[in-house]
């Protein structure tokens, strides 16, 4: 059991705006129970005096690579989640995109059983929405978020482009009350872009995986699942035109929402080329000024459900070789946090949105009901953070087994401080605090 805690004398964001002159109460469950002023201190209590420092849910990531089991030799929970907590993050949703695939109740709950002990945060493992999988997912339902569905190929996978195959496992996703999680890309509008492409622009990989392809993946994922009935989430959306249509099936009523990434709001094509080693080689590929404009201007509205890493991290000897045989990905969820206010920095988005997208909002499109905010009867996943100290990003440093990162020299402000998982302090001065003691948050 943890020690009773009392945190007062700072400023609170609850999931969803700030509140000043406001005390948290957490219990030795590890539960919040009580939020207000000038609260008074019982004996059996630690007062965490946070100096004017701001205290903020634990970040939720809802899409991570931990690559654990198979190729633990380019991350896994031990590294990921030690680098998730760096990042002021407390709960993963994590895809298996290589072999092992969760094809079945029984696999999902192996591996989950498997990373207790092994990972530092509380974790859930979406399944994989593939023809093996179909007679499993009524079993599988109680085990996942949602099942990973790869529409377009990606490394470590093919993508599905038959619409055929794409409707019988969206209506049997459906069939099973399993929300679709999609990788949205074209692969033959990919194939048709890369053979028209010559010298320097056939290493671009912006040209070779072009809007249109993640647009008419998209429209096809939505035309079909509202056909079937199914509920569909777009991942990392790259595209100002392709999350506009997300966001406008929702808006006629359709189950559709999605999520972007930290890299399509800070980058632009033109300099993730420029970036040697294949850095910022990623699928989708990093797009344009004005889809990074257009992404940035839905995250302030709050019509997207949130922003997720894709944490996918590759050795450097790997991203190092010529464009066409390095993998896609790269590390980012050490500094999931930092990034958010880099966005709000870049864009002048409202901070409490930009907060929002990694905090309340994924919580709530993953059914996370206590996770990303800060309640009474929530998880007391908490992160201490001076908003206004700022640290040189140090590839080296960062937790993650890559030991670089695309993001390397960058200075940035809002890292965490201290970080409590249940109430337990997990994470300060920028070191692991006992044992791992992530949870799985899904099982009957």
């Amino acid at each position: 059991m943890n020690r009773p805690r009392l945190f007062r004398n700072g400023r609170l964001f609850d999931g969803v705006n700030f509140i000043d002159h406001t005390d948290l109460r957490v219990d030795a469950a590890g539960k919040q129970i009580e939020l207000g002023t000038g609260l008074p201190v019982r004996p059996e209590e630690e007062v965490v005096d946070l100096n004017q420092r701001w205290l903020i849910p634990g970040l939720v990531d809802c899409h991570v690579h931990f690559r654990e089991p198979g190729l633990v030799r380019k991350e896994g929970y031990a590294t990921g989640s030690l680098g998730a907590l760096h990042g002021g993050v407390t709960t993963v949703l994590e895809i298996q995109n290589n072999p092992p695939l969760l094809t079945s109740a029984k696999l999902l709950q192996r591996k989950l059983q498997s990373l207790q002990g092994v990972s530092r945060v509380d974790y859930g493992c979406y399944g994989n929405l593939i023809e093996e999988s179909l007679a499993e997912l009524p079993a599988m339902a109680p085990w996942t978020p949602a099942v990973k569905c790869f529409l377009g190929c990606s490394t470590g996978l093919s993508g599905i482009s038959d619409e055929g195959v794409i409707r019988r496992l969206f209506a049997a996703a459906a069939a099973a009350g399993l929300k679709i999680v999609a990788h949205c890309e074209d692969d033959g509008l990919m194939e048709q872009a890369k053979a028209q492409l010559k010298g320097e622009e056939a290493r671009r990989h912006d040209l070779r995986r072009p809007r249109i392809a993640e647009v008419e993946s998209i429209r096809q994922a939505l035309r079909i699942a509202n056909e079937v009935g199914a509920s569909l989430h777009v991942f990392h959306l790259s595209t100002a035109e392709g999350a506009g249509l997300v966001v406008g099936a929702a808006g006629r009523g359709q189950a559709a929402t999605g999520t972007t990434a930290p890299h399509y709001l800070l980058w632009d094509a033109e300099q993730a080329a420029k970036r040697p080693e294949n850095r910022l080689k990623v699928n989708p590929s990093i797009k344009y000024q004005e889809d990074q404009q257009g992404l940035a201007s839905m995250v302030a509205q709050g019509s997207l459900q949130g922003v997720g890493t894709d944490h996918a991290p590759h050795p450097m000897e790997e991203k190092a070789r010529v464009y066409e045989k390095a993998p896609s990905g790269f590390p980012s969820i050490d500094l999931l946090l930092p990034l958010t206010f880099a966005v709000h920095d870049r864009h002048s988005i409202a901070l409490e949105s930009c907060l929002a997208a990694v905090t309340r909002l994924p919580a709530d499109e993953f059914g996370l009901v206590d996770k990303g905010r800060l309640a009474p009867g929530a998880d007391a996943d908490l992160v201490i953070l001076d908003p206004t100290a700022k640290r040189q990003v140090e590839e080296k440093a960062l937790p993650s087994k890559a030991k670089w990162s695309p993001y390397h020299g960058l200075r940035l402000r809002g890292f965490p401080e201290q970080v409590f998982l249940r109430g337990q302090r997990v994470f300060a001065d920028c070191r692991a605090l006992g044992p791992p003691r992530g949870r799985s948050l899904f099982g009957p």
